[in-house]
């Protein structure tokens, strides 16, 4: 089996759709925000033309101010546009991030409580995960091990209290997409989940300064989280991970996507005629002789899995307020 190769030769084409679901997942993600830049830019230009001194001259010409009036209203259009897009996004950005946050919880103020929450939904994610057929690591804690027997300091709750709830939204979703459907059925476990510490080039609010207190606004660096994955399932699983991810109300950014076949190659006829019951190895392989009722194609793609590895960034998006109408300052009459 070729690289890239597998579960029945067709483990290529799911692959090359999960990669080209990725880049679409990544482009996606920042979807609304490239259109906001590009309708901006149209935006720009036409006002650039009705500023330029020439518009004297079209306005002479005959059709010229019917010209004038349609590029009018069509900035008037894009500028509503541009608006709603904006609006939309950003408030459901927004909304996402207050409750990554836990905004009015006591467990993301209280370290006792937080130290409760941080338990309670690990000991759910636990059971929920045989029922939904995806294996935790037996150290699985969150990727919050260093808390499992203590508390935080209570400045740090409002920090831990945003990994926690992004770290249980990333498992959940991985539950979401193992109930897709399977071309084969795949096992499917989640090896490791950590928060990736900041370092120097990276992101950071002023020092001193809690993450729910920092400056907000058009010019603040909206705060990340990355956190780093490993996992094993089928591509199927692959596929509907990074669409849920990449469409999820909570702005989630896909990065540094690694993935490997565990099967490379086909395994020897020897081992293929073992499979298929009591045959010599001299002897052709028929299908019918399998004891378990296998196809002959479900035994030659084995029981194949992909490993992945992958970063995903939460953005903590807060929605800028709205800008307020200027107060008319004209002389009344």
């Amino acid at each position: 089996m070729k690289p890239g190769i597998g579960r029945s030769g067709a483990t290529k084409t799911p692959l090359i759709g999960v990669l080209a679901l990725v880049l679409a997942g990544g482009i996606g993600t920042w979807w609304a925000l490239g259109l906001l830049d590009e309708k901006t830019a149209e935006l720009a230009a036409l006002q650039e033309r009705l500023g330029n001194p020439a518009l004297a001259s079209l306005l002479g010409e005959t059709t010229g101010t019917s010209r004038a009036s349609q590029e009018a209203a069509q900035i008037r259009k894009m500028t509503q546009a541009l608006q709603e897009e904006e609006g939309a996004s950003s408030r459901r950005w927004s909304l996402g991030t207050q409750e990554a946050r836990g905004q009015g919880k006591d467990w993301a103020k209280d370290p006792g409580k937080w130290k409760d929450e941080l338990i309670t939904r690990q000991n759910e994610l636990q059971k929920k995960a045989s029922s939904e057929r995806v294996r935790l690591a037996p150290d699985f804690y969150l990727g919050l091990q260093e808390f499992q027997q203590k508390s935080p300091p209570a400045d740090e709750v409002p920090d831990l209290a945003l990994q926690l709830s992004v770290a249980g939204r990333l498992v959940e979703r991985l539950f979401d997409a193992r109930k897709i459907r399977e071309q084969y059925t795949t096992d499917c476990e989640l090896k490791s989940l950590a928060l990736v510490r900041k370092g120097e080039n990276q992101d950071k609010v002023p020092p001193g300064t809690s993450s729910a207190a920092a400056p907000q606004g058009p010019a603040a660096v909206p705060e990340r989280k990355k956190f780093r994955l490993e996992l094993k399932c089928s591509p199927e699983v692959l596929y509907e991970y990074v669409r849920l991810l990449a469409s999820d109300d909570w702005l989630l950014i896909i990065q540094n996507l690694s993935v490997v076949n565990e099967k490379p190659d086909f395994p020897p006829r020897s081992e293929i005629a073992k499979k298929f019951g009591p045959v010599s190895v001299g002897e052709a392989v028929r299908p019918g002789d399998s004891a378990a009722g296998k196809k002959l194609l479900e035994v030659l793609s084995g029981d194949e899995a992909l490993s992945v590895g992958m970063e995903v960034d939460f953005v903590a998006w807060l929605e800028a307020e709205a800008a307020k109408p200027a107060a008319d300052k004209s002389p009344k009459p």
